[in-house]
């Protein structure tokens, strides 16, 4: 019994050390496992050490870059803040400058208008008083009868209705492709320089180139001192002297030339007669669309009652300078005034240079001679006396009447143009 207790303690005891041994090694496996779990873990805190290193050095690289970035932000600031000041303090001295520009041109126009009423005045006063001392012009009313009343004395059995068609077609007229009522037709007359020099107030004056063609044919010397003929050819004449006069005065180019002798001097044919009439209508009504005369009032047949009208102390911008537009409708208008003389040739034989010669024209397409586009001199002495005078009103008033005649020009260029098309 003592033998099996015995070997049983030496079997306890063997396995006792089997497990003390094994105890051992699981012990000593726990620290080597210990021992490897902390050098990895001080392994991983010095890469992880070494990588926020890394980043805190990157990180500031950036700080110093977006350091270096923000103070050159801040000097660019600085330099736009200061240029915008100085363009502030520019813009505010260009502001006063456009001010004092602006206050500057305000005055100057307010002179130039002043000088514009100025000039305007004395040229209105001149002109009233050259239209009511050298050339008045005056309404004279004619004995004429109505052919419509003749006819009915010579004719008693013609009825009352041809009657009133003759009256009234006396008193219409051919104005811009249509037949218009003429109140002023025939029973007046229109005088220049006195009662006994008038014009026909309907524009017919073949009194004169029917005396003329009397004349030709009818030798011997003109007893008849009341003769129609020369009471025309002298209003005609005065008239031409009167739209050159205000021309100068008002400093407007005309568009036709046309001589004061052109009326006084020899006896015109027909054609010649007729184109002289034309460029005398043509002067008067650009006058009268330079001086903005209503356009209601002119008809381009009634030569001195357009003048009339022109130089009427009721004539509100009489004087003025400036640009003016050109009613076509009464520019067209002017080939009727004798449509039948216009396929006649004059006999002399030198009608072609002389219209050439006497027209300034405003088509820019048919240019003249270069021979021909002297400017004309008119009355060079009154023009230098009164340069004297009103040196400054002529001046700004040239620059008008240029201004005004190129726009013409254009005007009629245009038309022209759009007319060959």
């Amino acid at each position: 019994r003592f033998s099996d207790k015995k070997e049983r303690l030496m079997h306890l005891k063997t396995k006792q050390r089997e497990f003390q041994k094994h105890v051992f090694e699981v012990v000593c496996t726990l620290e080597l496992l210990n021992v490897l779990f902390q050098r990895w873990k001080i392994m991983s805190c010095k890469m992880r050490i070494e990588q926020l290193k890394q980043t805190i050095c990157k990180e500031n690289d950036e700080m110093t870059r977006h350091t270096e970035g923000l103070l050159r932000i801040k000097e660019e600031n600085q330099k736009h803040y200061r240029r915008a000041q100085r363009h502030q303090e520019k813009k505010e001295k260009i502001q006063r400058h456009n001010h004092r520009l602006g206050d500057l041109v305000e005055k100057k126009t307010y002179d130039l208008k002043t000088q514009h009423e100025h000039l305007a005045n004395l040229r209105r006063t001149r002109i009233l008083e050259l239209t009511s001392v050298i050339f008045p012009i005056e309404e004279v009313k004619t004995s004429m009868r109505d052919p419509a009343d003749v006819s009915s004395e010579s004719d008693n059995a013609m009825t009352s209705s041809t009657v009133s068609k003759l009256a009234e077609a006396r008193r219409t007229t051919y104005l811009s492709g249509r037949w218009v009522c003429d109140d002023h037709n025939g029973d007046t007359s229109i005088g220049i320089t006195g009662p006994w020099i008038t014009l026909p107030n309907n524009g017919d004056y073949s009194a004169y180139y029917n005396w003329v063609e009397e004349k030709k044919t009818t030798q011997g010397p003109d007893m008849e001192h009341n003769n129609p003929a020369y009471t025309i050819s002298a209003a005609l004449c005065y008239a031409t002297q009167l739209v050159n006069t205000l021309s100068l005065i008002l400093d407007v180019n005309l568009p036709k030339k046309l001589c004061n002798r052109q009326f006084c001097g020899e006896n015109l044919s027909r054609h010649r007669f007729t184109r002289a009439v034309k460029k005398l209508n043509a002067n008067i009504l650009h006058l009268c669309f330079s001086q903005h005369v209503n356009l209601d009032l002119l008809h381009p047949l009634h030569t001195l009652r357009n003048l009339m009208y022109l130089v009427s102390p009721d004539t509100e911008n009489l004087g003025r300078s400036g640009p003016f537009e050109i009613s076509a409708d009464l520019e067209d208008s002017m080939e009727f005034v004798d449509p039948s003389a216009t396929g006649e040739t004059d006999e002399s034989g030198d009608e072609h240079v002389s219209d050439e010669e006497t027209d300034l024209g405003t088509d820019w397409e048919n240019l003249p001679s270069p021979r021909f586009c002297d400017i004309p001199s008119q009355q060079v002495e009154m023009l230098q006396s009164q340069s004297t005078q009103v040196s400054q009103p002529i001046a700004s008033s040239s620059a008008g009447g240029m201004i005004s005649s190129a726009a013409a020009s254009v005007t009629s260029w245009f038309k022209a143009y759009t007319g060959h098309r």
